[in-house]
């Protein structure tokens, strides 16, 4: 039976959580036998740097009331499903979905798909455009700008990189294509993660009493304080104005709306001379880029965040919207039919995980199924055979 298997694989789900959690081996047979059968997944899991501190995400869910919800998908299924069936159904193992929920959730599927969608998402080389106007690929995501030369190290903090940047009075541009995301520390000191699909335009050396730079796509700052000398973040039309402080910005062009959300500290926005937001931390500025409307809300910080940690962080979001977003990590092309496009889901997966892997997950909801292209194309659409 579907309901008993699914309860099976939430005793295991749980057993390895609180056995990673507490460092306790768990006397579960089940559980037991799962690391017998798979040692190089559960080795995976123990590597799982922040389960402990995610699983709270989790804990109010009631698995039951959420089983009864699948297997009344499954059963007989109602036209809009709820974000917090399949996503959330083994809460604690939701964080370790990305090596070992295919292992239990999806053991007896077959399906052929291409290599690119099987495949563990590799970053593309990141380029900057130097003195010479030419892109020059950057082999190491951790570069810092010193004197007027941009330094790229690795994790153990050997310099592999030393490109000759631009004359003070011009723009650098870091340049992230799609599936990259790369961390830049500016000549002040300010930290910037830049995700992909992304360009950051910055100088080799700020004015004394202005700093600026411009940004095309998302970009998590971490300015450091100078009250003399305030910090500007050009978006087109908008500009983000701080003295440091802790902020994310998603301004993709091909977007609706730019949003600017503040963690530490304090920001303005403006549209020319006229000042129409101050956040607070915890704040979110909406921008309508068509209507020029626009309002501030109460963030997610996890959700905004989640991308510099390397997950998707989605809450009762779109399968529109998360489309989007898989399409700009992946580097590839995803079509949603249009009678799935407000089908809304939440959850918690890792970027590094292939791209089938999150799929095939959606596939359980019963709502989705997925056409796979030779191209790098997809189409998602409504699964007929519910």
């Amino acid at each position: 039976m579907i309901d008993d298997k699914i309860k099976e694989n939430i005793q295991i789900a749980e057993e390895l959580a609180k056995e990673i959690c507490t460092g306790k081996t768990s006397t579960s047979p089940l559980a037991g036998e799962w690391k017998e059968e798979s040692p190089e997944l559960y080795e995976e899991l123990r590597k799982q740097e922040q389960l402990p501190d995610e699983i709270s995400f989790h804990d109010s869910i009631n698995v039951n009331e959420a089983l009864q919800q699948v297997n009344k998908r499954i059963i007989l299924p109602p036209r809009r499903f709820n974000i917090r069936v399949i996503s959330s159904v083994a809460a604690s193992f939701l964080l370790i979905i990305g090596t070992a929920t295919l292992w239990l959730w999806m053991e007896n599927r077959e399906e052929v798909v291409p290599e690119w969608v099987a495949s563990a998402p590799a970053a593309p080389k990141t380029s900057i455009i130097a003195q010479n106007d030419e892109p020059v690929e950057l082999a190491e995501s951790n570069l810092t700008v010193k004197g007027n030369q941009l330094f790229g190290s690795s994790l153990d903090g050997k310099k592999n990189i030393s490109i000759e940047l631009k004359p003070d009075n011009e723009f650098n541009k870091l340049s992230v294509p799609a599936g990259g995301a790369y961390q830049l520390t500016l000549e002040d000191g300010t930290v910037v993660q830049v995700n992909a699909a992304s360009e950051l335009l910055f100088p080799t050396h700020f004015k004394k009493h202005l700093r600026q730079v411009e940004l095309r796509g998302e970009g998590y700052f971490k300015v450091k304080a100078n009250p003399g000398s305030p910090f500007n973040v050009l978006l087109g039309t908008l500009n983000v104005q701080v003295t440091g402080t802790t902020f994310n910005i998603k301004a993709y062009e091909e977007e609706e709306n730019t949003c600017i959300t503040l963690i530490e500290g304090s920001v303005n926005v403006r549209e020319g001379q006229k000042l129409l937001a101050t956040l607070s931390p915890g704040e979110q500025f909406i921008y309508r880029k068509a209507s020029h409307e626009y309002n501030t809300t109460q963030a997610n910080i996890s959700v905004t965040t989640g991308w510099t940690e390397d997950k998707f962080v989605f809450h009762n979001e779109t399968i529109g919207n998360i489309m989007t977003e898989l399409s700009r990590w992946y580097n590839v092309e995803i079509n949603v039919s249009d009678d799935i496009r407000n089908l809304r889901y939440s959850g918690i997966l890792s970027r590094k995980q292939p791209l089938t892997d999150i799929l095939n997950i959606l596939h359980l909801t019963n709502e989705l199924d997925f056409k796979y292209y030779k191209d790098r194309k997809i189409d998602a659409v409504e699964k007929r055979d519910k």
